[in-house]
């Protein structure tokens, strides 16, 4: 595979993360393999049908590498998996990058289009799935061969005499969320996730007593960092592929899940959900949080409620765990920023655009599939353009925003992240996220969309609330409505604001003077 348009890393650099351990120090049999060898029965995986011992993984990889040699899967074939969470589909990722192969990862909540654009990025030999998803996303003869999970479990051989693949060769592809853009595919190699993993599972201080509750997909960059911190560290994965507050709750306590890493919205689905049942004890010591800007009120609930110590993650498809919460960090300061630069990472805002986040290290991701794409993603060096906005004091990062995630009102520019913000610390508030749309007077105006526990206040109620919480006047939104049902998210946790915005009309609202005054009488 060839990736055009990406700026080299230079030399020096690279040879920087191999002397400091950070590349090429570990083996593949350094993971799996060899825990399975030491602690063959020992729960590796737990997804809702079964728990899967270390030996029963391992054989069953064995066995998938096997079938998958067969089928002609060899070093840099590339190889669609349509995946649901469940212990399969890592037994699928597992044996495609023990063949040499690329794991083309979607998730099974994608659609036709999502299939059709993967396919049309790469010439993939084989798609592994299940006969519902196949049905579903009409995969025919017209693509590649569809292989089923159970296949690779029911191969009557195991193949263990693999060579070791190279590890800073493209070895798996995820796509990004496409919350401001149609979704892009992000090549990894083994050394890129693996520093991603080993920087989560540094910030976890995660030990093989661990078991981490993974509710991301497994085809996100999320969902791969955390198969290999597990395995790698023979910690045990519990795998929740229909996340649902209540029934998720249970499942964590009843698994004695000890960290959780993903998107706020799930820690915070979980709280309210404790809350309701007056639960007051939660076998969790620690959650890792990240995708999104991350509002302050859920860490310092998780530490004043259950004692749970919390861990911030900046990062990205393209660069999983760039910096994260230290281990000796007081409770203040995991609450207060985004942490510190992992190993080998730099951080730079002299970039491009003013402010703007540039992001190199050892998890960097290798380029996207389409050369279209790196034209603008990247900058000399090797530096990747993260378009998020923020700032490095004494070696900490703060994030502030996204580039593209402003409202421009007369001229004035107004963050949405620190809108969404403000909106999250109110009282009954579950669910918040703003958006522009266009105004004939204002060039845009801001609309603030909310989801409370309780009956819909006034306009003026929960804008008077925001001027509390120390919003300026001219940040105010001049629009809210209110919605019923979760907002839309992406698999990974994200608001998507476009979906919000399209579903809009004909929902419980209250504007501003100015718009009331508009309209008809």
């Amino acid at each position: 595979m060839e990736l055009t348009g990406v700026p080299a890393i230079p030399r020096d650099v690279l040879q920087g993360y191999v002397a400091a351990g950070l590349w090429d120090q570990c083996a593949l049999r350094d993971g799996l393999e060899t825990q399975a060898r030491r602690t063959p029965a020992k729960v590796a995986l737990a997804d809702a049908a079964d728990s899967w011992s270390y030996a029963r993984l391992e054989d069953q990889v064995a066995r998938a590498v096997a079938c998958l040699r067969q089928r002609g899967v060899a070093a840099g074939t590339p190889v669609l998996v349509i995946a649901p969470l469940v212990a399969e589909a890592v037994v699928a990722y597992h044996a495609i990058i023990r063949c040499g192969g690329i794991a083309v990862m979607l998730d099974r909540k994608c659609g036709q289009a999502d299939v059709r654009h993967a396919l049309g990025l790469m010439d993939c030999a084989l798609a592994i799935t299940t006969p519902a998803l196949r049905d579903r996303l009409s995969l025919t003869s017209d693509g590649p061969p569809v292989l089923f999970f159970d296949a690779l479990s029911r191969w009557p051989d195991a193949f263990r005499d693999w060579p070791e693949p190279d590890p800073r060769a493209p070895r798996a592809v995820v796509f990004t969320s496409g919350t401001t853009s149609r979704p892009k595919a992000a090549v990894h190699s083994l050394n890129t996730i693996r520093a991603g993993a080993d920087s989560m599972a540094r910030s976890l201080e995660l030990t093989a007593q661990d078991a981490a509750f993974l509710s991301t997909p497994v085809a996100s960059i999320t969902g791969l960092v955390q198969v290999h911190l597990t395995i790698d560290a023979g910690a045990r994965l519990i795998l929740e592929d229909h996340f649902e507050a209540a029934s998720s709750l249970e499942r964590l306590r009843a698994q004695q899940a000890s960290v959780l890493g993903g998107a706020p919205i799930i820690i915070e689905e979980l709280f309210r959900e404790a809350e309701r049942r007056k639960v007051t004890t939660l076998p969790l010591r620690a959650i890792c949080l990240g995708g999104t800007l991350i509002p302050r009120p859920v860490l310092a609930y998780a530490i004043e409620q259950f004692g749970i110590t919390p861990v911030r993650v900046y990062g990205s498809s393209e660069t999983p765990c760039a910096t994260t919460t230290a281990p000796s960090d007081r409770d203040a300061v995991r609450i207060a920023d985004d942490g510190v630069c992992a190993p080998g990472v730099e951080l730079a805002t002299d970039g491009p655009l003013p402010g703007e986040l540039l992001v190199r290290g050892p998890m960097r991701f290798l380029g996207y599939l389409d050369a279209a794409d790196n034209h603008m993603a990247f900058v000399a060096g090797g530096w990747f353009r993260t378009g998020d906005l923020g700032t490095v004091s004494q070696g900490r990062l703060t994030v502030t925003g996204r580039l593209k995630e402003i409202v421009s009102r007369k001229g004035m520019k107004i963050s949405l992240a620190e809108v969404d913000e403000a909106a999250a610390t109110l009282a009954d508030v579950q669910e918040a996220t703003c958006y522009g749309v266009p105004d004939s007077q204002t060039g845009e105006r801001l609309v603030l969309a909310i989801r409370c526990s309780g009956p819909h206040a006034s306009f003026g109620a929960i804008t008077g609330q925001l001027r509390s919480a120390g919003l300026a006047a001219w940040k105010l939104p001049e629009e809210i409505v209110f919605w019923d049902e979760p907002l839309p998210r992406t698999a990974s946790g994200k608001v998507l604001r476009q979906a919000v915005a399209a579903a809009a009309q004909g929902r419980p609202c209250g504007q501003a003077a100015r718009l009331l005054a508009d309209q008809p009488g």
